[in-house]
């Protein structure tokens, strides 16, 4: 699935965090590398299953939920309520998510670190990260 030397690599964060390197997390970071699209947990599910057919879907679920919480998937919110995943890209960016079709566009410049700053100033509240996803219309579904 990966080569040896990213298999150690990708091991070495898992251990170093705490959790344990099993075969279906590194099937479902591998399914997720393959491609650039936004996946549902039902697609990630089914691909993860040609390389491990006995994995279920509440495995998949928490294989996701973990490698969210180690940074390495980002977890898209739909409007309908359901989720997509994708690799965390480099940098920090912000989903804009077509209401009709479920397109992902990403978009990285958007002046939040100083309303961060400022909303830490007025609260006194320590602000480590933040998450803004938006909603729209993409060019393709307002034609």
């Amino acid at each position: 699935m990966f080569s040896v030397e990213k298999s150690k690599e990708i091991k070495s964060m898992f251990h170093d965090k705490g959790f344990k390197c099993t075969p279906q997390r590194l099937a479902v970071l591998k399914v997720l590398q393959d491609t650039s699209a936004y996946l549902s947990i039902n697609t990630i599910h089914l691909k993860v299953k040609e390389f491990l057919p006995d994995t279920g879907l509440a495995t998949v679920y928490r294989s996701l939920e973990t490698l969210v919480d180690l940074n390495l998937v980002v977890k898209v919110h739909l409007e309908d309520g359901c989720h997509s995943y994708v690799i965390a890209p480099e940098g920090h960016r912000h989903p804009i998510v077509c209401t009709d079709c479920n397109k992902v566009i990403e978009f990285a410049e958007f002046p939040l670190d100083d309303l961060s700053k400022q909303i830490s100033e007025d609260t006194g509240v320590q602000i480590k990260t933040h998450f803004l996803q938006l909603f729209g219309k993409c060019k393709e579904c307002q034609a």
